[in-house]
Formats: C-alpha cells, structure tokens, sequence
C-alpha cells in the first residue's frame, strides 16, 4: 500500500492559473498515454498562487511526473 503523503507534491507554478493549465495538459498527456495513473489537482499554497499541490496515486508516477514539468509551469 502507498503512503499518500508519498504521492503528493508541491509544484511551483509561474503565471497563475495559466501556468497551472500548462502543468495539467502535461499531466493529463501523460495519464492519456498510460506513462502514469490518475493524478489530482490539490490547493494553493498561497493566496499569490505560487505553488500548487498535486497527488499522484505511486511515488513512481510522482517522480515521472515530475520529470516531464521541468520547464511546464514556466
């Protein structure tokens, strides 16, 4: 069984809500091709909306994820 706490990451965004857009057409190519599972758009951090949290459902698909955005928010 996977912590979930495991799965969640924070994710600095640059731009806001479009930024964040960016970020999750990433993601949802990545879940469309089966490279990782169903992931979940989380909340804010912040009211400047900085950074956002997303949970993945394995680590494995965290640190896929994460490997693509490099560059995604920016």
């Amino acid at each position: 069984m996977t912590n979930l706490d495991e799965c969640v990451i924070t994710v600095p965004i640059v731009g806001g809500i479009f930024g964040v857009g960016r970020l999750a057409t990433r993601l949802t190519a990545l879940a469309d091709t089966q490279q990782i599972g169903p992931w979940h758009i989380g909340h804010w951090i912040d009211f400047k909306h900085t950074a956002i949290r997303i949970q993945f459902g394995s680590v494995a698909d965290r640190e896929r994820a994460r490997e693509t955005w490099t560059g995604a928010a920016k």
